[in-house]
This record gives structure tokens, sequence and C-alpha cells, in this order.
């Protein structure tokens, strides 16, 4: 038998945001014209509430970080009244690295993966867009009319670029790659990658192995996307708060992150701690 939060507790508080506190608002909110039964409500928030309180109950570090991330990326982004090939790209990405931090919350585990992949694959084709925006696959890409993605961008960078810009990432077998190739499981949902594998049950339900595949895929996707965007800007700043995903012993791929680190920011990548 499930039971209320008490009021004590913010989770349970809902909160609806008035008209003038969006950027673009049409004055006073319509009255509700079809409101939602109780039953529906419940039918669709029940499990997502569960595993959300359960989540940020014993996870509430990790989703500070991630929180401090998203927050990071959007200012990182760049200037919106002279945006580069790059900018949409990475303002795509920030939703999706949003929408991954809600779906963590809430349990839906593959679909935040799918997300992850979205970022990785919008920042991969946006860095090759500052370097190349007039190739024509890319303007066809811009367009809506290309298929186009994460593999063909790839290869296109790792055959244009110099040794000292980071060409060995673009490589086959690399890192990035095979984290996109990871990702792409989740995001077909393959048997071993599908919400039923994570879960193991119906769901969502609370998974701490789940929680924390997809804790580290997140940061490592953040890791990557930095480096991505420091080709393509060559004078890119990492925000501050940014740094730990350099930093940590525990980012997967903490080898080749500190290498490209390194090599791409002309700094040392200090390990802080050795486990999250």
């Amino acid at each position: 038998m499930s039971k209320k939060l008490p009021l004590s507790d913010f989770r349970a508080v809902r909160h609806k945001l008035e008209p003038h506190e969006f950027a673009v608002s049409e004055g006073q909110d319509a009255p509700p014209t079809h409101p939602i039964d109780e039953e529906t409500w419940t039918n669709i928030t029940h499990l997502p509430d569960d595993v959300a309180i359960r989540t940020s109950d014993h996870d509430g570090h990790r989703l500070a970080l991630l929180d401090s991330l998203q927050c990071d990326w959007g200012k990182a982004t760049g200037d919106p009244l002279n945006p580069d090939e790059l900018f949409n790209c990475m303002l795509d990405a920030g939703d999706a690295f949003q929408c991954a931090n809600f779906l963590f919350l809430h349990g839906y585990y593959r679909a935040a993966m799918a997300e992850l992949r979205v970022a990785l694959e919008l920042v991969m084709i946006g860095a090759y867009g500052n370097l190349r925006p007039d190739d024509p696959d890319y303007v066809v890409w811009k367009t809506n009319g290309s298929e186009l993605g994460f593999t063909t961008f790839r290869k296109r960078m790792h055959a244009m670029l110099r040794a000292d810009q980071g060409k060995w990432l673009f490589a086959k077998g690399e890192f990035p790659e095979q984290t996109f190739r990871e990702l792409c499981n989740f995001t077909h949902s393959r048997p071993d990658s599908s919400d039923g594998a994570l879960w193991r049950s119906n769901g969502p339900v609370y998974v701490n192995e789940a929680i924390m595949g997809t804790f580290f895929m997140t940061v490592s996707v953040y890791a990557i996307c930095y480096l991505l965007v420091r080709i393509a800007r060559p004078k890119f700043v990492l925000p501050k708060d940014s740094r730990i995903v350099f930093e940590e012993d525990w980012v997967p791929n903490r080898k080749g992150i500190a290498e490209a680190f390194e090599q791409l920011y002309g700094e040392r990548a200090v390990v802080l701690s050795k486990q999250r």
C-alpha cells in the first residue's frame, strides 16, 4: 500500500509557474478544460514517483552533479546573438541532457541513455559543421534532408584533422566511437539493453545497478562532448565546475579522456578522488 509523503518534505508539493515567469507569455492561463481524473493520474505517475523518491533519497549527490553539469552546459553553449554552427547543436544537446536527468530521476534508464546518444551525435555533427560549414552533406543535414549521423561525421573528422588536433579520438575503436555504439544499444532497445533487462521487472523501478550505469555514462558523454567542443572552438574555456569530468578517477575511459584533455586543453587532468 503506497503512502503519501509528509507535507514537511518539499517533494510532496507540486508547483505551477505563473504566466509572467515564462520568457514568452500570452497572458493568464486558460481555466482547465478537461481535468484528469485521479485514477488516470495515479496510473501514469505512481511508479515513476516512487522511483523519483527513492533515487533522491539515496542518490542526491549524483543528481546534484548531473544538474550542475547540465547548467554549465547551458552557459557553455555560446552567444545566441552571434551563433556559430555548433551553437544550435549544443542548445539541442542541452535539452537532451536535461531530459536524461529527468528520466534518470524517474527510473527510465534506457530512455535516458537514448537521450545521451542524441546529445553525443548532435555535438559530433555540430563540431564538424564548425570546421566545415560549407560541406554539402552538412548543409543538407541542416535542412532535414539527410540521414547522416555520428559515424559518418566521425570518419570525416578523422580524415581531416591533424595529429595535434586530436585526430586519434575519431579513430574506429577509440572510446568516443565505443561509447556511441553502446548508447545505440539502448536507443534500439536491444535484448541486453531494454527496459526489461535494466529493471528485471515491469517498471519503472529503482535499480541501483542501472542507476550507476546511467550516471557513469552521462558523465562520460559530457567529457567526450567537451573534447569535441574544444576541437571545434580552439579557444573554448571549460566551465570551472565541469572540470570534474576530467579530474575524477571514476569517470569511464579515464586514461583516454585525460590524455585527450591534456592535449586539447593544454592542462593536466589532476585526479581528485577515486570513488563516487
